[in-house]
């Protein structure tokens, strides 16, 4: 009675989820065990075959549906799209054989033994030949997300996913598939499960076909969804609260349209996450969350949900067992295959190929999915169903344990040169810069490089309240554009070695230092505080003054025949590529020759203006509405005559100064400035 009690209270069913989600994984742990294996195996022990505490329907059911969606949609949102273009070919190539290999295992293996239509067998190639992402919290935990290997098993499991479920769609559309007596030795065990009936036919009638449903989906999720959501995250969901309800809304919101064209919601929900990609940054605090409440809740739920539906005495049975390792063999090989097969082809090395397919070996919502319709139809017999969870079982063992293997021989990744929007650091210091605009420049800088944006102040103690309102007020107004920010406040008596402090401390990849513009006279005899940074920044630098919006974005890259003018110089290009907020917003770059111009590289799509050394004939060219970027040594290489004329034209536009690590300096004043540089062993900034 108690049990029954329990089975139907959605309140001790919850108490008995979050005590297998807690206790599971640990108690795995305590053996060296998996943790999925622990979250299963406590699933099997509390449901219905075993004590009865939980029912596998109901309420456990319905989060464990929610909790393969989410972890559909995290590995969309957090899915490395750099990575992915940069192994893209290899992606899609094992994408392809990542099904093509077990479904034509499968198919031929079925069709040797049995005398099944092309139809049917291929039903059943076709719930092997798709994979589930179970494993990939421990890719995550690796911190090996942007890893060739796991960029291309994951995209490769989206395009299984896709092709599995689409032979599903064609097999239950189909009028009508006849089954024959199976020969053969494992013919005999299947002959009771497929043999020997009239199947009849089933249509489950989907709002669309699935030739128009694919590309609505496709089209909904990665052109309706970023549209809206940006919209959404300017003018409604200012809070991070706000923006994670809406998050699971999209998620819900892909899942549904995958629905209405007979796909299934999975697919949907990882394209929607994909949608969302740009618009929350891996390291954000939003991203943060989402992912705290799939790693913690959502995900092993399904986990335990996997769990509920076992009967242990049925995995023992020597039908369900044989045709479970059968079904094994096929991902195990077929997944495999393709891996050696791709890692050949893309030069691999043999742990990469390892663990590209354990990650591969995952079986999930999609299996169950298609064995569900089989069983349905009458194609399958209970068994076969047993047989598939027991795959399932194996698989996330599998998986688990291989991908945690290979996972702990790759090392992780650490790029020679960091993005430099990756890590944004944005002094909001009162320089005369409009707060809007100038918190615009850090957004635009970061979002190419899937970048956070942090605002910070340096205070002393008694200005410390007034400085976190300062703060607080910066973080409302990135809100407003969009962007999921934290701020930072140190007390320090020096805002120069606080800077410094803060880019060490929290791994920056740019600092964008609030400007009050070029003061002719100061600069050039005392230098100033932005010299006094630069010279001691170790990452790229940005000195901004931001009036008004701009219209125009124009660069002065100065002179490049050195390697480290020529590196400043690209710096000012690509940072004018972000800051031209529209892609019809005209660019514009100056240079002293054409030959200048080709130096810099990718100049076909904005209009060059050779002007030679003339500085008279670049501030001609200048408009009121403008957003001049340039080097910061193309201001101190001015004469003093010619610097006095640019400063005072400049102190009235919108003006980005850039340098590279050690080398933003635009004023002549102190020696110390070249000392410094000699010292860190960069190029000097001066002539």
């Amino acid at each position: 009675m108690t049990g029954t009690v329990l089975a139907d209270s959605v309140e001790a069913t919850l108490l008995v989820l979050m005590v297998v989600v807690v206790a599971g994984p640990i108690l795995a742990a305590r053996f060296r065990f998996p943790g999925i294996l622990g979250l299963i195996a406590g699933g099997v022990v509390v449901g219905p075959f075993v004590l009865g505490w939980v029912s596998s329907d109901g309420l456990a059911e319905d989060l464990g549906s929610i909790g393969i969606l989410y972890l559909m949609f995290l590995a969309g949102v957090s899915f490395d799209l750099r990575a992915f273009q940069h192994h893209r070919s290899s992606a899609i190539t094992y994408g392809l054989l990542g099904f093509a290999v077990p479904f034509a295992i499968s198919v031929g293996v079925v069709l040797s033994i049995a005398d099944l239509t092309v139809l049917g067998a291929a039903l059943i190639g076709a719930m092997w030949a798709s994979n589930t992402l179970v494993a990939y919290t421990e890719v995550q935990a690796a911190g090996l997300q942007g890893n060739r290997a796991v960029s291309t098993a994951v995209s490769a499991g989206v395009v299984a996913d896709l092709l599995s479920l689409t032979v599903l769609g064609a097999a239950t559309a189909t009028a009508t598939i006849e089954a024959d007596p199976l020969s053969g030795v494992i013919g005999s065990q299947l002959a009771d499960l497929v043999g020997d009936r009239r199947i009849e036919p089933t249509t489950p009638d989907p709002t669309l076909p699935i030739w128009v449903g694919l590309p609505l989906l496709v089209a909904f999720c990665l052109l309706v969804i970023p549209r809206v959501s940006r919209w959404a995250f300017v003018r409604i969901c200012r809070s991070r609260d706000q923006r994670f309800v809406l998050s699971l809304a999209v998620m819900g919101a892909g899942a549904t349209v995958a629905l209405l064209g007979g796909l299934e919601g999975l697919i949907g929900a990882f394209l929607a996450g994909l949608g969302l990609n740009r618009l929350i940054p891996r390291r954000s605090p939003l991203m943060d969350r989402l992912d705290f409440v799939g790693s913690s809740l959502f995900v092993p739920i399904f986990l335990v949900s996997i769990g509920l539906t076992i009967d242990p005495a049925l995995l023992v049975d020597p039908a369900t067992v044989l045709i479970g390792l059968l079904f094994t063999g096929f991902v195990v090989v077929g997944k495999t295959g393709a891996a050696l097969l791709t890692g050949r082809a893309f030069r691999f090395g043999f742990d990469e190929v390892g663990l590209m397919s354990s990650l591969s070996f995952g079986q999930a919502a999609s299996t169950l999915a298609i064995a569900q319709v089989g069983l349905e139809i009458g194609l399958f017999g209970q068994e076969v169903v047993n047989a598939s969870v027991l795959t399932i079982v194996v698989t996330a063992v599998l998986t688990s344990v291989g991908t945690r293997f290979f996972a702990r021989r790759i090392p992780v990744e650490v790029p020679d040169e960091r993005p430099f929007g990756q890590h944004v650091l944005l002094d909001i210091r009162d320089e005369g810069s409009d707060l809007e605009q100038l918190s615009a420049v850090a957004a635009a800088l970061a979002l190419d490089d899937d970048g956070v944006v942090v605002p910070y102040a340096v205070t002393d103690a008694e200005g410390l309240d007034t400085a976190r309102g300062e703060l607080d007020r910066v973080i409302e107004t990135l809100a407003a554009q969009g962007v999921d920010a934290d701020g930072l406040v140190r007390v320090d008596s020096s805002f120069r070695d606080a800077t410094i402090d803060l880019v060490r401390e929290h791994g920056a990849s740019l600092v964008v230092l609030s400007w009050q513009g070029p003061d002719f006279p100061t600069d050039f005899v005392f230098g100033n505080q932005i010299d006094r940074i630069g010279t001691r920044s170790p990452v790229p630098a940005v000195a901004a003054r931001v009036l008004r919006p701009w219209r125009r974005v124009v660069v002065v890259p100065g002179r490049v025949g050195v390697p480290w003018q020529r590196a400043d110089g690209e710096l000012a290009v690509s940072c004018a590529r972000r800051l031209r907020i529209e892609s019809a917003m005209p660019l514009v770059v100056t240079a002293r020759t054409a030959d200048d111009a080709a130096e810099l590289g990718g100049t076909e799509d904005v209009e060059v203006v050779v002007t030679g050394d003339e500085a008279r004939a670049v501030l001609d060219l200048l408009q009121d509405d403008d957003l001049v970027i340039a080097p910061a040594h193309v201001l101190r290489d001015l004469g003093p005559i010619a610097e006095r004329r640019v400063a005072a034209r400049l102190r009235n536009l919108n003006v980005v100064l850039v340098g590279g690590p050690h080398r933003l300096v635009f004023s002549r004043g102190g020696a110390a400035v070249k000392q410094r540089a000699t010292e860190v062993g960069v190029a000097p900034p001066g002539p």
